[in-house]
């Protein structure tokens, strides 16, 4: 997710909000979102119009003290921005936002020529992979009375010659290309803290394993093996033959196995929290996270992740759950039973890691409830360990900044 779309101001310049209050509409590729007022004050400028795109972390609006949008040299009190889904500690500094569960996801100019034409969207099929309905689908329901419909190919299992999984590219185009790989029933979304982190320092390379976010599930039984063939395919595909890695939790264990494999040039590989290092794992996390179907079950379980329970907002939570349907959550189940059988991590790959000669960091959070912190010590000695202090089982999302430093240090051993 790049950037988002207005769709609709609730309040126009000049007008008074309350924190917490809904000022505007957003749409991504994934769903629409309304975005609170993060605090109380005069609506003093609109700086994204309704159909605009705004790249996230952008400002949308500017939110001032009562009475200060007549003085001309007054500090604006808040900014409206929209955020990654993950970067929640963010989120809550400039307004919490709540995901609009009812609307209709359609490019602006579907939706001007739906409004001018009296079509109602919720009648359409979107014929992109996204959900996202189109001028085509638009101009297809006028000719047919009916949408396109979503073409069989978009669903076809990922297999390791199609390159069928989700890329999306970031940071600097023909810089230095870092591959992050997240973690079990996650998606490259997880990633936008450190992504913003990073900058424009490197080329970031985001792909959504198979059976999670975009990616259709893996054909056959899935192993890591497997997964790592995969992610191997659809880079060469896009023309990438060598990376930097960066793997989290299970894709730190598909980082391990796409080192081992030879099919691209690793230059690096920094691992966070990675599966495959030993056997424990919070198997009631798994088995939690896989049943919650309601916002009450999942928050629990989501808790768990983190050292820092802010993060875990209603918000966030909404916006987890929305993204994991219950299509979406049954291809979990079934790569968790694989992975994960009994509570126990079935993939053995701390040979591997002391094997390899490539420059290695491993970053874990010495509050981490879901991999012990001490599976960091069957590395090697090539390998650098950073125990993080007051950190869970994700450190990109609750220390994007020092991740993105450690990252750095470690492609700069290998160029």
């Amino acid at each position: 997710m790049e950037s988002v779309v207005v769709v609709e101001w609730h309040k126009k310049p000049g007008d008074a909000v309350t924190a917490g209050e809904l000022v505007v509409t957003v749409e991504t590729a994934k769903a629409a979102t309304e975005i609170e007022a993060p605090a109380s004050g005069i609506l003093a400028q609109i700086k994204a119009e309704v159909g605009q795109e705004i790249e996230l972390g952008g400002v949308l609006g500017v939110i001032a003290e009562a009475g200060a949008i007549q003085s001309p040299g007054a500090e604006p009190a808040e900014s409206l921005v929209e955020r990654p889904t993950l970067a929640a500690k963010e989120v809550a500094k400039t307004g919490s936002r709540r995901p609009s569960v009812n609307r209709v996801l359609a490019s602006p100019l579907a939706r001007r020529v739906a409004a001018q034409k009296s079509i109602d969207l919720s009648e359409l099929t979107a014929s992109s992979v996204s959900g996202r309905i189109k001028l085509r689908d638009i101009e297809a329901y006028e000719t047919t009375g009916r949408g396109i419909g979503r073409p069989a190919a978009t669903v076809a299992p990922a297999r390791p010659s199609s390159g069928a999984i989700h890329v999306t590219r970031r940071g600097k185009p023909g810089g230095i290309p870092i591959l992050l790989v997240h973690g079990f029933g996650s998606d490259s979304l997880s990633w936008q803290p450190l992504v913003a982190a990073l900058g424009n320092s490197a080329s970031i390379i985001l792909v959504d394993l198979p059976g999670h976010g975009k990616s259709p599930p893996p054909e056959g039984k899935p192993s890591i093996h497997g997964l790592a063939e995969v992610l191997a395919s659809a880079l060469r595909e896009l023309g990438i033959e060598g990376v930097h890695l960066v793997g989290h939790s299970l894709g730190g264990a598909v980082c391990l196995a796409l080192a081992e494999s030879g099919a691209l040039e690793i230059q690096s590989l920094t691992l966070l929290a990675p599966a495959g290092l030993g056997p424990e794992i919070d198997g009631a996390f798994v088995d939690g996270y896989n049943r919650a179907t309601r916002p009450e079950s999942l928050k629990p379980w989501l808790l768990r992740l983190f050292a820092d329970a802010s993060i875990v907002t209603p918000g966030f939570v909404a916006a987890t759950l929305q993204a994991r349907g219950d299509v979406a959550r049954q291809r979990q189940i079934e790569l968790a039973a694989a992975f994960f059988p009994d509570g126990t991590q079935a993939s053995e790959l701390r040979g591997v890691l002391k094997r390899l000669t490539q420059p290695q960091k491993i970053i874990w959070g010495e509050l981490d409830r879901i991999i012990p912190m001490r599976h960091a010590l069957h590395a090697g000695a090539a390998a650098a360990v950073h125990f993080m202090p007051g950190v869970g089982h994700m450190p990109h999302v609750e220390e994007p900044s020092t991740v993105a430093r450690l990252i750095l240090q470690n492609v700069s051993c290998a160029t």
